[in-house]
């Protein structure tokens, strides 16, 4: 099977194919497409997230970037010696980043249809990380869709921030609260929290 990716002009969800069509007339400069993942297909570390933000990956095209989740994500990514990131994600970095859905849901929640009909392309993305070893879900959401793919019931792996998932004899799933400013101010998730999953990864790589 091919390597699948969204097109530009993806209709398959008529809600979100309709709410992108909204925002292009309100938000020319934005990017206002379906954001496919960036990084290499070769890492060992698969970020899985919920959606591209309005004001973030929407507007920038890259996922994680140009909101605060994103500065969170690329501040605490620094810390794991083996990856690298300078300053901005591209496609030669030692992981990948992808989101569950490719498009800007309304009010950031995507239906279960939607969530099915994009699932197909998160899984051509890890079915291609021939490398792959550790997904990191941000978000229940993500952790969900991860599920999916692998084919696995959802009682028997519960999210639970940072449980440590074996998927498969070669992959293991973190959970972590998402990073959205709306989880720091109502106290889901502190920063100080976020950072113990990157601890946990860092020792997770090396155990690998």
């Amino acid at each position: 099977m091919n390597f699948l990716e969204p097109k530009k002009d993806c209709n398959i969800c008529n809600r979100l194919n309709s709410y992108i069509k909204v925002q292009r007339e309100k938000f020319p400069h934005f990017f206002n497409n379906p954001v496919k993942g960036i990084g290499s297909l070769e890492s060992e570390l698969l970020i899985v997230g919920l959606a591209p933000g309005l004001k973030g990956a929407n507007r920038t095209g890259i996922p994680f970037t140009g909101d605060y989740s994103g500065m969170l994500l690329m501040s605490n990514l620094k810390k794991i010696k083996y990856i690298k990131i300078n300053e901005t994600f591209n496609e030669n970095m030692k992981i990948r980043i992808t989101n569950s859905i490719k498009c800007l849901p309304p009010k950031n929640k995507p239906t279960s249809t939607e969530l099915k009909n994009c699932n197909k392309f998160l899984s051509s993305e890890i079915k291609e990380m021939k490398n792959l070893k550790i997904i990191l879900t941000i978000g229940l959401t993500a952790h969900q869709s991860v599920l999916s793919v692998f084919k696995k019931k959802r009682c028997d792996f519960k999210f639970k921030h940072l449980f440590v998932h074996q998927l498969d004899k070669n992959t293991k799933m973190i959970n972590s609260y998402h990073c959205s400013k709306y989880n720091i101010l109502t106290k889901r998730l502190s920063e100080v929290e976020f950072e113990k999953v990157f601890l946990k990864l860092n020792r997770e790589l090396v155990i690998f």
